[in-house]
């Protein structure tokens, strides 16, 4: 990226509990799945190959059921949970044809049944408690099974990109002053791959670094007596948006669903109007894809 200076995107700022900020998505499911990236086949399969005959693996919040049908050209039996009912309900009637697949509401800690050769999670286990769902994941997997991650870590991209970021900042003040802009990216690739490389020994704190830019709580739970040394994949991805699935995209995210609906259809109209007078109905930002394995310690 050029030197050209941008205004910083505001601070993490968590706030509510995780399983609070986990139950915030139940609502959006009429946008998630239209707004969010999926998950590439392949590479979502390169993370949890070779898989043994008869394989078992639990998803954790399984959201809309994106990933969960990638799951079954792996394993012989996928059993999901989402804690969300709507977000459920829709899992449920996406897999209904698949018998070797069950879709339960449930949150991750208060789940006990079964053992699994793979626990997975896309974007998703970092609403879970982890003084408790480190320790869980261990208990419900087999002997040497495997602790997956996939996840979507947004980028600084180039100087176009962080033109459109600032834009779409101030449509914020404009339009909603009293709430913080959408963060985007506020690292490069190279940041963001080489921070990864200070915790090899931690899936836990590789997670959090990807997902709040430091470790967290995890921190403070030493997963590495759980799992062994972490194996990071990852790619970069530049997805392209139309006005309508730009406005998608952001009604996902926390800024949005915090503002009065006066504000945020306001301010929906106005993203939708510049990406399509400014942006010619189409913009493009980058991304980080992350894969994160670990594997059950004896």
């Amino acid at each position: 990226m050029a030197d050209t200076q941008f205004p910083p995107a505001p601070p993490i700022e968590l706030g509510l509990d995780r399983r609070e900020r986990g139950d915030q998505f139940e609502t959006l499911s009429h946008v998630y799945s239209v707004g969010r990236p999926s998950y590439p086949t392949e590479f979502l399969h390169s993370l949890v190959t070779p898989v043994a005959p008869d394989a078992h693996v639990l998803e954790v919040g399984a959201g809309t059921g994106q990933a969960t049908g990638l799951l079954l050209d792996l394993f012989s039996r996928v059993t999901a949970i989402e804690p969300g009912s709507n977000l459920c309900r829709q899992a449920q009637d996406r897999m209904a044809g698949h018998p070797n697949v069950d879709v339960h509401e449930s949150y991750f800690e208060d789940w006990h049944t079964g053992t699994y050769d793979c626990v997975f999670s896309a974007s998703a286990f970092h609403w879970t408690d982890p003084t408790r769902s480190y320790s869980l994941a261990r208990k419900l997997l087999k002997p040497a099974g495997k602790l997956v991650f996939v996840t979507y870590s947004e980028l600084i991209g180039d100087d176009e990109w962080e033109r459109r970021c600032a834009d779409i900042r101030t449509l914020f003040t404009r339009h909603a002053p009293h709430h913080k802009g959408p963060r985007f990216g506020t690292r490069t690739a190279e940041e963001l791959f080489e921070g990864l490389q200070a915790h090899p020994d931690s899936i836990g704190r590789a997670l959090e670094y990807v997902e709040f830019g430091k470790p967290l709580e995890a921190d403070l739970v030493p997963v590495e007596d759980m799992f062994g040394p972490v194996t990071v994949a990852g790619e970069v991805q530049n997805r392209q948006y139309d006005a309508d699935g730009f406005v998608a995209a952001l009604e996902s995210y926390g800024a949005f669903r915090r503002m009065d609906d006066r504000a945020r259809g306001a301010l929906r109209e106005a993203v939708r109007d510049y990406v399509l007078t400014e942006c010619h109905n189409r913009i493009t930002r980058p991304f980080a894809l992350i894969g994160l394995t670990a594997t059950r310690t004896p």
